[in-house]
């Protein structure tokens, strides 16, 4: 009896043995992280999601903290995919990685129903509705209508560059540059400093301008800063620019300019906002300016602008009214211990102009527009006794297109100008007006850069009403490096009286290479040809120009 009571207890023993390991089996896949517990161990790759025969499958849920799985015994050859469990970006149709401590976290991913397709249409009123009230517009309307009627372009740092597009054509040509580093400037507060200074020499073989040249070389500095905003809603800038140069000889061609300008928007409501403009601007008046005088010491220009704009949009619709004043002063001329006045020429302009713009689609929209100026002299011109105050109309018409694009960008119209003197005895100035600053970017490496401008511009000629300005130009710019820019570009302008009195044509050609060193430093070299013609042989000029220098910002 002994051994019979040991024997039973052997089989007793190994029973229960075997039902506490069927038990232990049964509990531990029941608490598997592939169950949706929140607790996650580390699983290998298995066996049969790479190929290999399912007797080398190996069950990691098993497997401690801490402690990877065997490697299965694969081809090393042969490529091994990304582990589901641990990829952080699961693949479509695989489970998503567990979030600890997440109780409602969805492990199976949604199940495509079939029949069903998603159109991305919106569902039709329900039974009762009025249609009326029923927004039916694609989601792409809704969104571009919604946006500000600022023209925000996101492409660039918050507000700190798209400002202001009353009279500023910044992000066309940040287009065209193909610049590789966009400045970081220096935060102050709610602001951000971008300052920048370019010095370096410049050699000219005909400084006066004239048919006989005089050759000279300069040292050249250019500063400039901007102040600018970064807030969610309104915007302002401060602005100062100087042109500096001095002369190894001639002392008279000396530059001495600057500009200071402020600029601000205010966003009324989401669709309306007020523009404004304040600047003052002091330059030497170029030697191949209309009435400069070819002799002696250059004037000094100052012109002080004032400018407002009202905007709001509707719907597809955008309508602004805007006005602006304008003040330019000519210093006196001195030759040989004489000095002349030039108070004759300063004038008081005052426009007033109502655009409305139709938007096809947020990256295109046509426009109209129409000004009426008027231009005041306190004086009559010495040449003729004559004074030259006038009165004068815009009408243009045009498209813009690409405000935030990265191919196109930029705005052409076109119109008739006409500008007509107060005095019967000056003859009205008219004809076709063609305005243009547009960017194509060709490929990732080439840009194109057109302008045109056009206007009717004031003149103490005698017996002449004023000369039609016309100036057409195209740049195109390469990038033989990505830091590595080369540019080639020719502008041709005239004036033209109408009458045979002004006639006069300039070709100007121009060669350049930047050399980016970092983002902070710039190397740079110009050249530029300038051939001139005008009535009379005594008028035409040859000249050349080179510069090269160094671009220091931040």
């Amino acid at each position: 009896m002994g051994r019979e009571r040991v024997a039973w207890f052997s089989i007793g023993f190994v029973a229960a043995c075997a039902l506490s390991a069927l038990a232990g089996a049964s509990v531990a896949q029941a608490q598997s992280p592939t169950q949706g517990s929140g607790v996650s161990f580390p699983s290998g790759p298995s066996a049969t999601s790479r190929g290999s025969p399912a007797a080398q499958d190996i069950d990691d849920n098993f497997a401690a903290p801490g402690i990877p799985p065997p490697i299965p015994q694969n081809d090393p050859s042969e490529v091994q995919e990304e582990e589901d469990g641990l990829d952080p970006a699961p693949r479509a149709g695989q489970r998503p990685v567990l979030q600890d401590g997440d109780p409602n976290f969805n492990a199976e991913p949604p199940v495509v129903q079939d029949g069903i397709v998603d159109v991305g249409e919106p569902l039709p009123p329900e039974d009762g509705t009025d249609p009326s009230v029923v927004d039916t517009r694609p989601q792409e309307d809704v969104d571009a209508f919604e946006n500000p009627p600022a023209g925000h372009d996101p492409l660039l740092f918050n507000q700190v560059e798209d400002l202001d597009p009353i009279i500023d054509n910044r992000s066309v040509a940040r287009l065209a540059s193909l610049d590789p580093y966009d400045p970081i400037g220096i935060r102050i507060g709610s602001f951000i400093l971008f300052p920048e200074a370019e010095f370096g020499t410049s050699w000219y073989s005909n400084v006066f301008r004239a048919p006989s040249a005089s050759s000279d070389w300069a040292f050249d500095v250019a500063p400039s800063a901007r102040l600018a905003s970064n807030w969610s809603r309104h915007a302002l800038e401060f602005r100062s620019t100087g042109d500096l140069s001095y002369y190894n000889e001639f002392d008279s061609e000396n530059d001495k300019g600057y500009l200071l300008e402020t600029r601000g928007r205010l966003d009324i409501t989401r669709r309306t906002n007020l523009q404004g403009l304040l600047s003052h601007e002091r330059t030497q008046e170029s030697r191949s300016a209309l009435d400069a005088s070819s002799v002696g010491s250059r004037a000094n220009q100052t012109t002080e602008r004032a400018e407002i704009a009202l905007n709001h949009r509707f719907n597809r619709l955008s309508v602004q009214l805007r006005g602006s004043v304008g003040e330019f002063a000519f210093g006196d001329v001195a030759n040989l211990g004489v000095t002349s006045s030039n108070s004759d020429r300063d004038y008081t302009g005052y426009e007033q102009t109502a655009r409305a713009s139709w938007e096809f689609k947020p990256t295109f929209s046509a426009f109209t527009e129409v000004e009426v100026n008027q231009r005041q002299y306190d004086r009559v011109a010495q040449s003729d006794l004559i004074n030259r105050s006038s009165d004068g109309e815009r009408y243009r018409a045009g498209v813009s297109f690409g405000n935030t694009g990265q191919i196109l960008r930029g705005e052409v119209g076109a119109g008739y100008g006409i500008q007509r003197p107060d005095d019967s005895r000056l003859k009205e100035i008219d004809g076709l007006i063609i305005d243009a600053n547009a960017t194509w970017r060709v490929t990732e490496l080439t840009s194109l850069l057109f302008t045109a401008r056009s206007d009717i511009s004031e003149t103490t000629t005698a017996n002449a009403g004023g000369s039609k300005f016309q100036s057409y130009g195209i740049e195109a710019r390469h990038a033989l490096r990505r830091n590595i820019i080369a540019s080639a570009g020719v502008t041709y302008s005239t004036q033209d009286s109408q009458d045979g009195l002004i006639d006069e044509s300039e070709v100007r050609s121009t060669l350049g290479l930047e050399y980016f060193l970092n983002r902070e430093v710039t190397l740079l070299g110009r050249y530029a040809h300038t051939s001139f013609d005008a009535i009379g042989a005594a008028s035409d000029y040859t000249s050349d120009e080179v510069h090269v220098g160094m671009r220091i910002r931040r």
